[in-house]
């Protein structure tokens, strides 16, 4: 099929090599701060079965995606759509996509600013720092998709090092706490990996920025190192969390991950913890910045406005949306309303895109044998 094809400039393509960053930023974000005690409501001492099975299902998504992708030429999500169901429908579904993305991207951003403010600031308004935020996405996502892209690679580097941090907590690991090995039924262990949904979202990315990529073979080897890379961290960070704490702490701890980072101590700093809070702001950043460059980017090839107008368009509606919502129990609604939407969106529609894609093509073959 070589309908939909989109056409990019080859001063704005990027290699695979960045494709890994552009997806593993993308799915290390909020959600990591807390999926440890969200996962362990579901399957207790088993959460980190749960995780190595979202795991399998992340790799199994990211394979249906690039076949959903090498069926054309050079297209993304929205001109798939279009060729497939037409232009109206197409633009309905481009439309809810977008809506997905803002509300992902709200969620991430109250997550934040919640943790910021418990921490380290507790009287700093959410105004200044979603403000922080969106100025700091706004100023890359107009430097233009390369700037976007250098933005992941970026932090990456500069928040890698969170991870070597944990050495403290495995210290105190009690490996009573994972016995027995066996003890989550087949449905709980499946309800834990389906849990995990919020905190590895962002790998559907690959179905926009894949007509970026200038050399498409490495896009498979790329794709999967990535979500290989998510998967262990979320692995690593599950694990630890669950010899550290005890099963009711653990349940009690909205953020287990940050506040494991509270018994780190060095001689000149006696609150690591606010170093990580201040560094997660990194890690967050590359989300808020790639998912408002989808909306903008997918504003203009539906609606075909300057990207630039819907940008700011989309920032002062986050910002708006995002200091109405300021309780506990509405950012958790929230939360679970971009999990939810997200699995179905992320790790369903796919299949059934490729499905309906497959079923169309060879019918289109079949209607093309008939006519000689």
């Amino acid at each position: 099929m070589n309908q939909g094809h989109v056409k990019i400039k080859a001063n704005i393509q990027i290699t695979a090599f960045y494709l890994f960053f552009i997806i593993h930023t993308m799915q290390i974000g909020a959600g990591i701060m807390g999926v440890p005690q969200i996962i362990y409501k579901e399957s207790q001492n088993n959460a980190w079965i749960s995780v190595l099975i979202a795991g399998v299902f992340l790799h199994l998504t990211i394979f249906v995606m690039i076949s959903l992708l090498e069926q054309y030429k050079n297209a993304d999500l929205f001109a798939i759509q279009k060729d497939v169901f037409g232009k109206w429908i197409s633009r309905i579904l481009g439309t809810f996509y977008i809506l997905y993305i803002l509300t992902v991207t709200s969620s991430i951003m109250l997550n934040y600013t919640e943790v910021v403010q418990v921490f380290i600031f507790p009287k700093m308004p959410s105004l200044q720092i979603t403000f922080f935020l969106l100025f700091l996405a706004t100023y890359a996502i107009t430097g233009g998709f390369r700037v976007v892209v250098g933005s992941a690679y970026l932090f990456f580097f500069l928040t890698i090092w969170l991870v070597f941090s944990l050495y403290e907590p495995v210290r105190y690991i009690d490996w009573d706490h994972y016995l027995p090995v066996i003890q989550a039924s087949p449905k709980e262990l499946m309800m834990g990996a389906f849990k995990t949904t919020f905190s590895v979202l962002g790998l559907e990315v690959l179905l926009f920025v894949y007509p970026f990529i200038s050399n498409k073979n490495k896009v498979p080897i790329v794709a999967h190192l990535a979500v290989l890379l998510t998967t262990i961290l979320t692995f690593l960070v599950t694990f630890i969390s669950i010899g550290y704490f005890s099963g009711p702490q653990l349940e009690g701890q909205i953020w287990p991950t940050l506040a494991m980072f509270k018994i780190i101590q060095f001689s000149i700093l006696e609150r690591f913890d606010f170093i990580a809070v201040a560094f997660w702001g990194f890690v967050i950043l590359p989300n808020v910045i790639l998912f408002i460059w989808l909306a903008s980017y997918g504003a203009k090839r539906l609606y075909h406005v300057k990207q630039k107008h819907a940008l700011y368009v989309i920032v002062l509606l986050l910002y708006a949306f995002t200091n109405i919502v300021e309780f506990r129990f509405s950012i958790d609604t929230l939360t679970d309303l971009s999990a939810k939407v997200g699995f179905y969106t992320v790790f369903v529609y796919p299949f059934l895109l490729l499905l309906i894609v497959l079923v169309k093509k060879k019918l289109t073959k079949s209607k093309g044998s008939g006519s000689n």
